[in-house]
Formats: structure tokens, C-alpha cells, sequence
């Protein structure tokens, strides 16, 4: 099951309760699909204390690059695994 078929089926349990995907016809769930899509397109450019969390991973693996170029391979890193979220290529 893909990343953006368990964030629809959690909007979805949200919304009507545990079991209601289920009974959604495809149209709903491709909705709902497109819902998170959406939302991980807004959420795709990282903010700065995004950045600066992933920074502080990143800076053990670069420690001798600049407190700014850890920012940008943390906001990178965010775009990427997001950008696999919404390709599809991320599937188990």
C-alpha cells in the first residue's frame, strides 16, 4: 500500500470512522487521494525549523560543510522523500 493510500484511508477513517474505505467507490478514494496529494504538495517546501531538525542528522554525515549548506541538504532530502511519496516509486 502506498504512502498517499494510507494517509487517504486515515483521512477517511477520520472523517467517517475506521471501516469507511471499505465502502468508498473508487471515485471517493481517488478524492481523497488527490486530497493528500494536495497537502504534500503544500508541505513540500520544508520551513526552518524543519530544515534545522534534519540539519542536525545531516551535519554527522557532512561535518565539515557550513551550518547553511546542512540546511539545504536537510530541506533537500525533505523534497526528495516527498517527491517519492507523491511519484509512487516509494511503494512496499
Amino acid at each position: 500500500m502506498s504512502g498517499i493510500e494510507r494517509a487517504a484511508r486515515a483521512v477517511a477513517a477520520l472523517e467517517g470512522g475506521s471501516n469507511v474505505w471499505e465502502t468508498l467507490d473508487t471515485a471517493a478514494r481517488d478524492h481523497l487521494k488527490d486530497h493528500v496529494r494536495s497537502i504534500l504538495n503544500a508541505i513540500r517546501e520544508p520551513d526552518i525549523g524543519m530544515m534545522e531538525a534534519g540539519a542536525e542528522i545531516v551535519r554527522h554525515v557532512g561535518p565539515h560543510e557550513s551550518d547553511e549548506a546542512h540546511l539545504g541538504d536537510a530541506a533537500n532530502v525533505w523534497r526528495l522523500m516527498i517527491d517519492v511519496l507523491l511519484s509512487g516509486k516509494g511503494n512496499v
